[in-house]
């Protein structure tokens, strides 16, 4: 096996070969995949150092490791140190991350990717590790054998709904009172108005579906005294980046409830490995006519009902079990943060001061009032850099 460093420069030139193994590997993910990554280092890259690993074997792309360094601040030493992690897993909610690597050759490749980087990091921080998946233990037993006492994991939850082969089989899956509330809002909803359902299917409705979901999404979060998830002009940038690459693939699932014409409810996903994932919603929080709710229930139910035409197998929530998720009968599993400290005193530090803050977030979870803890993330988001551009109304709409 050969093990190559790639500079983003070159990445194109691979693109064939990632596009195959993203699909091949042992634990596929649309999150690894050329179209993701790359839309992520072009917006979130920034001062960050990459570290594209590729393995190859007689021509033949068998792993890939995605990885990028950046740098720590440590009480006590002059020069900071160096955390490794895996590319993607900032700003855009990447849930499921790790290496791409065809069967057989895990251990192999990860033994490579150690030697090479030996020396080179004192702290791995690595988000979305699938729990029971045959990478996530091989990952902290072959980087945490030098110092085993310094690994620390988190699990955080994921919902999905395990999809039936018919939709009435799947609507009888749920609760007699969620299956009534879904009945009467759909109904009152038709009864009253013409309502449509929209998919974006051509490149030229990308711009206007994407600024009616940033105009919706911005201004319900608005109302209720938070930023936002798209305060951020990377992330808008990266939206519209990414989108373009998921429709050409024909993974793009970005469905829209039209309302009299005008769209009041989005939901932003794309299928892989037949699965539909749902990234990120969005509905009008001002059009509420009597008896008229839940659009984001009524969107929901028929892109769950879409994807059961279509085959899918899943359809995922991503991460956290609320119960607005929960009550689509879902079925929970976890991904990890693994935190792994370099032998060494900087690598002591590092651990110690990340594993220690980390206890202490989960702490104050279990035991500050939630309020409180909302207070807090509040004014910390609306302290950032608030520069997402002005997203500009359709005819006939209003500005929250």
């Amino acid at each position: 096996m050969e093990l190559q460093l790639i500079p983003p420069e070159h990445w194109e030139q691979i693109f064939p070969q990632w596009e195959e193994l993203s699909q091949a590997s042992v634990e596929p993910t649309v999150f690894l995949s050329p179209v993701w990554i790359v839309s992520w280092w072009r917006h979130f890259g920034g001062d960050r150092q990459p570290c594209m690993l590729a393995a190859w074997e007689a021509g033949r792309l068998c792993g890939l490791a995605p990885l990028y360094f950046r740098h720590i601040s440590l009480p006590g030493v002059k020069q900071g140190a160096s955390a490794l992690s895996f590319m993607g897993d900032d700003g855009v909610g990447s849930e499921y991350l790790g290496l791409l690597v065809l069967p057989g050759y895990e251990e192999e490749f990860l033994l490579a990717i150690s030697e090479r980087l030996r020396g080179e990091w004192a702290l791995a921080d690595l988000h979305g590790l699938r729990e029971g998946g045959s990478l996530s233990s091989k990952i902290t037993k072959i980087l945490g054998a030098s110092a085993p006492e310094r690994v620390y994991q988190e699990r955080r939850p994921c919902s999905l709904i395990s999809l039936p082969a018919n939709y009435e089989s799947y609507l009888a899956s749920l609760s007699q009172k969620f299956r009534s509330t879904i009945r009467y809002r759909t109904n009152k909803l038709t009864k009253n108005f013409q309502v449509n359902l929209l998919r974006t299917t051509r490149e030229e409705e990308i711009e206007p579906h994407l600024e009616r979901f940033f105009v919706m999404h911005q201004a319900r979060w608005f109302a209720e005294g938070s930023p936002g998830s798209f305060y951020s002009s990377r992330k808008c940038a990266f939206y519209r980046d990414v989108l373009v690459g998921l429709l050409q693939r024909g993974w793009l699932r970005f469905y829209h409830l039209e309302v009299d014409g005008i769209i009041r409810a989005s939901q932003f996903g794309f299928i892989f490995g037949s699965v539909l994932h749902s990234l990120q919603d969005a509905f009008d929080h001002e059009f509420h006519p009597s008896g008229v709710g839940g659009l984001g229930v009524v969107l929901r139910r028929i892109a769950i009902k879409e994807s059961i035409a279509e085959g899918l197998n899943g359809y995922d929530f991503l991460g956290g079990v609320e119960e607005f998720k929960t009550r689509w009968n879902t079925i929970t599993h976890f991904v990890q943060r693994v935190r792994i400290g370099a032998p060494g005193l900087k690598g002591a530090a590092a651990f110690s001061l990340s594993a220690d803050v980390s206890k202490a977030k989960c702490w104050a979870r279990d035991n500050v009032p939630h309020w409180l803890l909302n207070a807090r993330r509040q004014v910390k988001t609306w302290s950032r850099p608030r520069n997402a551009p002005a997203v500009a109304l359709g005819a006939g709409e209003k500005r929250a």
